[in-house]
């Protein structure tokens, strides 16, 4: 289940920082504290990545390195994705009881919330992602451990991915999903860096074609692709095409 929720700036000439991802998780869970303490306090401290985010959407905008993005449209858009309606349920609740949203010093205030109709995912599918995607491995580097960002170039990256949503689709329903086999043939992609309180990680916007399990397409489309999607990673969209001008990564 998805939403939309179209927020204003509530001042004009809001800059919106670069990193606002935890924020932006911080202020989901507060939404759902105020509807379900219980249910907020399981997604909270559950290993499992209960829902996703895509970064916020400003139609018309002016980047200000040094700042943010100043925001030059009448309002933004902010999508979260679950594949528990109650979750998704309380999240609409929550912003419809307490509307604010505060990022840095910029203010946002929700006008509108709205349920989104669910595409149909076939065998084959061409997603375009609305937060990047993220994978990760452990490599030893002089001797040492090391936690190391995969780029759909590596060679590790795709194996990787496919383990991850293995992993966290058993975790969410308690068994292995019927098909587990998928590919993703990446159409372009573009790596970016976002910090998440005090961490960067490295993860991919892109467009790609996936192939494979329905079942891990529709919990990948509900829950995101890759890693830390609860911090805003790994939401996508369906695209009906070749990818459009709007669909650049």
């Amino acid at each position: 289940m998805r939403i939309e929720i179209k927020l204003r700036p509530a001042e004009e000439g809001t800059i919106l920082p670069f990193n606002y991802n935890y924020e932006v998780y911080t202020q989901i869970l507060e939404k759902i504290y105020l509807v379900s303490p219980e249910l907020a306090h399981e997604v909270e401290t559950s290993h499992a990545d209960h829902f996703t985010f895509s970064r916020i959407m400003v139609r018309k905008r002016e980047l200000l390195p040094e700042a943010g993005i100043k925001v030059l449209s009448d309002d933004v858009s902010l999508y979260v994705s679950s594949h528990s309606g109650e979750l998704i349920k309380a999240i609409a609740e929550g912003f419809l009881d307490d509307p604010l949203l505060k990022i840095g010093d910029a203010t946002f205030i929700a006008d509108n919330v709205k349920v989104l109709k669910e595409p149909e995912l076939k065998d084959e599918v061409l997603f375009s992602t609305l937060s990047p995607i993220m994978v990760r491995t452990v490599k030893f580097v002089n001797g040492r451990m090391k936690i190391w960002d995969l780029y759909p170039g590596d060679e590790m990256f795709f194996d990787k991915l496919r383990k991850v949503m293995l992993m966290r689709y058993s975790a969410i329903y308690g068994h292995m999903p019927e098909d587990k086999e998928f590919k993703l043939e990446v159409l372009k992609f573009k790596p970016v860096r976002i910090l998440v309180r005090d961490t960067y990680f490295r993860s991919s916007l892109m467009v790609f074609r996936y192939t494979g399990s329905r079942e891990l397409a529709k919990f990948g489309y509900e829950t995101g692709f890759g890693e830390k999607t609860r911090y805003g990673f790994g939401m996508v969209k369906v695209i009906d095409s070749e990818p459009r001008r709007e669909d650049r990564v």
